[in-house]
């Protein structure tokens, strides 16, 4: 009897007959129900999305980003204006383009979460997939605290209904510190108005404490927002996308009626030009500047959603023929409309208020959460008040749940590939939804605290170091240099059928040889300006937390680690091969360049009927003649490691 490896060895070479090469250029000729059978399955309960417009109006959603909204303005400042302008839509153009379309590609051909998918890939980086997903649940419990301290102003908010002006503009006993002056005092400042809303934030919302050390007590009203947000993940994921889908109709065009409402109220007030202004105000020698384009190849990531490996779940939902090339056009074209429609609308806002108390523009300008409360300063200076900051908080609400809907998405479709089709049986997606959004609850509950607000600063200051960039270099890295760029082109070409887009395909995947030294870059000159004083600005931190910081950050990078040494040692011990190398080139072979799905019509008596196995030394032999065929199509499982 032929050894298991020499026979595995055997069956390799027989793969590359030229049936199964006929197969592999034709791949028309599989059928439309075909189901792959081997580590990249497409398991039969898995969904696809009901429409394609469910499909595009979902990644509409995702990338219509906070990130850009509350980030830009302030990038184009520090960075030259319109210069910076031009460094961002190149960064669109030629990273972020390419990199949605090999994900989408990616997730289309695999038909599972990044684990899987990064796993067909390149077996030993299939690591990377899972320190996707951990970094996913990781920001998924930031935002939900973020989305808590949104749902307790609007708490606040509600119950003083009854008054003319929002809470934080009238000082109270209750929060407000000497002195504090009422929004419609006579010798009320601009800064005052931003002290007043941030001392609301600090002592009413949070009751925050003096250092990040003084963890102090949970806040309940903020444990309830953090439940409630946790409930609203829950109902717009356990029914599966196609249930999600025509939630991101609601969640996509509500913001945009809301931020179009923002626009022409800000628009049609006095002032709105002023910071506009300042923002466009261009200095072309910054495109000569490393900072430049580091900050805009970052914003760029960021506000498409990439780094997370969401477009491959995205994708993996789609049919194998979806047209990646338009599709990743089209979320780039919409995610740059839909910046400059918030970037104009923030900006004007902040003008106003600017114009009002002639105040710089460095002042009203921030990032992050801080620039929500600024938003909120602006608008509680315009008529109808209470109204307007309603809609500011309801806004960013809708924007922070649209990403945490994906990303828990990323996290529930991993569990769902992991535990298959006969699991899934005894543990319905409803269960993991339900024990995903429990986890994703526990996680956030550190941020209730009274120091929350400054862990969660911290959290994401060290985390945007070094966690998003090395997970796409890795990625990177994995399909461009080891699956290859070309080979992924030439796969994806084949399934779709406009041919533009075949055309097309091949020079923007040919980016992604390169497109590594991005993510490399943006660490070096992160790693280079790093200094633990501008992490915590306001907060005098111990050292120690510095420690804290780095640890979550080699936390969430550890399961590429761990996923090579184990396809490592696994490969070494059982795979096919005599030698090491020979084991070892199985990590890095994609499981879809060695396995090839078979899908045959045969005679019941021929040579090549199913079970007849042709040995090398054997005499060939006359097929028998026998003119009764199988009707149905059978698969045939080539090698497994």
């Amino acid at each position: 009897m032929m050894p298991a490896f020499k026979l595995q060895q055997w069956i390799f070479q027989v793969e590359k007959s030229p049936a199964a090469l006929e197969l592999q250029a034709e791949p028309s000729k599989l059928n439309t129900e075909y189901r792959m059978s081997s580590a990249f399955i497409i398991e039969e309960w898995r969904d696809l999305w009901s429409y394609k417009g469910d499909f595009v109006i979902t990644c509409f959603a995702y990338v219509f980003s906070q990130s850009s909204l509350l980030s830009l303005p302030k990038l184009f400042i520090e960075n030259g204006g319109g210069a910076f302008a031009i460094a961002y839509l190149v960064s669109l153009l030629f990273c972020c383009l390419p990199l949605i379309m090999m994900e989408l590609s990616i997730g289309q051909q695999c038909a599972s979460a990044p684990p899987k998918s990064l796993f067909n890939i390149c077996p030993l980086l299939a690591g990377v997939g899972s320190a996707f997903i951990l970094y996913s649940l990781v920001i998924s419990s930031l935002l939900a605290s973020y989305v808590s301290y949104i749902l307790s102003f609007l708490v606040h908010l509600f119950t003083n209904i009854e008054e003319a002006n929002p809470p934080w503009a009238l000082c109270s006993s209750e929060w407000s510190t000497v002195p504090c002056v009422d929004n419609l005092a006579i010798n009320n400042s601009g800064q005052t108005s931003l002290n007043n809303v941030k001392e609301f934030f600090d002592l009413s919302v949070l009751n925050v404490t003096t250092r990040i050390e003084e963890s102090g007590d949970l806040q309940w009203m903020l444990i309830s927002g953090i439940a409630g947000s946790w409930i609203l993940v829950f109902l717009a994921l356990f029914l599966g996308v196609k249930w999600l889908g025509k939630v991101c109709y609601f969640t996509f065009i509500i913001p945009l009626l809301l931020l179009l409402t923002l626009l022409v109220k800000s628009l049609s007030s006095n002032g709105a030009n002023h910071l506009l202004q300042d923002v466009f105000e261009t200095d072309w020698n910054a495109l000569l500047k490393v900072e430049t384009w580091v900050q805009a190849f970052a914003q760029s990531l960021y506000g498409t959603g990439l780094c997370f490996g969401a477009y491959i779940t995205l994708g993996s939902f789609n049919k194998r023929n979806n047209n990646v090339f338009g599709d990743g056009l089209l979320i780039i074209v919409i995610h740059t409309a839909l910046s400059a429609l918030g970037f104009v609308t923030l900006s004007a806002m902040l003008g106003i208020f600017k114009s009002k108390f002639s105040i710089p523009s460095s002042v009203v300008l921030t990032d992050g959460f801080s620039q929500i409360l600024n938003l909120l300063a602006s608008a509680s200076h315009f008529d109808q008040p209470q109204l307007w900051s309603t809609l500011v908080l309801m806004l960013f609400l809708f924007l922070f749940l649209n990403i945490l809907y994906i990303l828990m998405l990323n996290v529930q479709t991993s569990i769902e590939d992991a535990i298959g089709d006969s699991a899934a049986k005894f543990f319905p997606r409803f269960g993991i939804s339900f024990a995903t959004c429990c986890i994703g609850f526990v996680a956030s509950l550190g941020y209730a605290s009274q120091a929350g607000f400054y862990a969660s600063q911290l959290m994401m200051k060290f985390i945007d170091l070094l966690c998003p960039w090395t997970l796409l270099a890795f990625e990177l890295f994995a399909v461009a240099w080891l699956y290859c760029a070309h080979l992924l082109a030439r796969d994806t070409s084949r399934l779709i059928s406009n041919k533009p887009s075949k055309f097309l395909l091949f020079p923007f995947f040919e980016l992604l040889y390169i497109l590594p030294a991005v993510p490399i870059f943006i660490i070096v000159i992160k790693m280079w300006n790093y200094n633990f004083r501008d992490i915590l600005k306001d907060n005098q931190a111990s050292p120690w937390m510095e420690l804290v910081g780095w640890s979550v950050s080699t936390v969430i990078l550890l399961p590429i680690i761990i996923g090579m040494l184990y396809c490592t040692v696994k490969t070494c011990i059982h795979g096919p091969g005599f030698t090491l190398w020979e084991k070892f080139k199985y990590t890095i072979l994609s499981p879809i360049r060695y396995e090839v799905p078979k899908v045959v019509s045969v005679p019941r008596y021929s040579s090549t009927a199913p079970g007849y196995v042709l040995l090398p030394h054997a005499p060939l032999a006359e097929p028998e003649q026998f003119n009764d065929i199988y009707s149905d199509r059978q698969q045939t499982r080539v090698s497994k490691i």
